[in-house]
């Protein structure tokens, strides 16, 4: 799979015309009937959210550190839930490489493979699980995507970049950007519930033109780091253009009322796809290697499903005061929004 994601991992711009697709697509039927065959591999329960669950996965016989022919790769399945429709795999696949790999740029993405998985297999990975809801893993597609996880000679980053941009309809006079006002808002319902809260980092201090402030966003992003990998990551968000990206995609796809108007606009669905992605960041402990900045979570939204919630959420945030600052609540809700920032003197 490494000689895959490498491949995968190259600008659309810089594929190479040597590169065997039919020896590619050889390994990931290989890889499925491994992934199919209960004596010849073995699952491990990562990680799971609303949608999804992710396994590492290993041939039988080799270490878990090399982990055979899976090096270097996770299992990725859906969950089904009775009541929740979203998008399959297959659709998913196809939107990632129709629409993001080409607008996004494939480098800048955690490259996936779509495979199938047996009714065996999905009881073994269901009982695997850690987490008992009223979702079921089922047979069907499942991708096999890139492991950006630590690992010996890295430090690992996780993040989700957010609204880059001010929503374009935010209230009049906002001092909170979307983000922050809906972070405050959920850090409300947090001291409702007793439990503990934390200031939001802005994500509009992360594209700033002023580097004092790209830099405060950074230490507040990764506290741990020493300023040395700080500036490491600043200087990587620049060489990459990552983050700027995603600013302008968000913005181009998102003109003024589409959220209320027109939430099923192509341009839209992106966008919002990529206020929701996750950005995972590796960086080496040898400082002569570069540091690698890729997007995963880049999934086509239900629309249908989405739309009166976000719709809701928006005017709440409108007419509860979040954006504003004047949220009917004692004491107002901390934020550090750079809409917030005191000017310079």
């Amino acid at each position: 799979m490494e000689a895959i994601w490498r491949q995968r991992s190259k600008p659309i711009s810089q594929d190479d015309p040597e590169y065997g697709r039919e020896t590619e697509a050889n390994t990931l039927r290989e890889c499925e009937d491994l992934v199919n065959n209960p004596q010849r591999v073995d699952f491990e329960y990562v990680a799971e959210g609303r949608a999804n669950v992710v396994f590492s996965i290993w041939e039988l016989g080799h270490s878990s550190i090399r982990k055979g022919r899976f090096g270097g790769t996770l299992l990725r399945v859906p969950k089904a839930t009775s009541g929740v429709t979203p998008c399959d795999y297959k659709t998913l696949q196809e939107f990632h490489e129709n629409q993001v790999e080409g607008r996004v740029g494939r480098q800048h993405l955690v490259p996936q493979a779509l495979i199938r998985i047996s009714a065996e297999v999905a009881e073994r990975l269901h009982r695997k699980r850690n987490k008992v809801d009223e979702s079921e893993i089922r047979a069907g597609y499942a991708m096999l995507i890139q492991d950006m996880s630590a690992s010996p000679g890295y430090s690992v980053l996780e993040f989700k970049p957010k609204w880059l941009a001010q929503s374009p309809i935010a209230s009049s006079g906002a001092k909170r950007c979307r983000t922050c006002a809906r972070e405050a808002f959920r850090n409300h319902q947090k001291q409702e519930e007793g439990e503990a809260v934390s200031v939001p980092i802005c994500p509009l201090g992360l594209v700033h033109e002023d580097p004092d402030v790209v830099m405060d966003a950074i230490r507040r992003l990764a506290p741990e780091w020493t300023e040395r990998d700080q500036q490491r990551l600043s200087d990587a968000f620049e060489r990459t253009g990552i983050l700027k990206k995603l600013h302008e995609l968000q913005t181009e796809g998102d003109p003024d009322r589409a959220l209320l108007d027109n939430p099923s606009d192509s341009d839209f669905g992106l966008a919002m796809t990529l206020r929701d992605c996750s950005c995972y960041v590796r960086m080496p402990v040898d400082v002569g290697q570069e540091v690698v900045i890729k997007l995963a979570d880049v999934d086509k939204k239900n629309w249908e499903d989405k739309q009166t919630y976000w719709q809701e959420t928006h005017r709440n945030l409108v007419d509860n005061g979040w954006y504003t600052c004047e949220e009917q609540v004692h004491p107002l809700i901390e934020t550090a929004c750079v809409l917030n920032r005191p000017s310079s003197t």
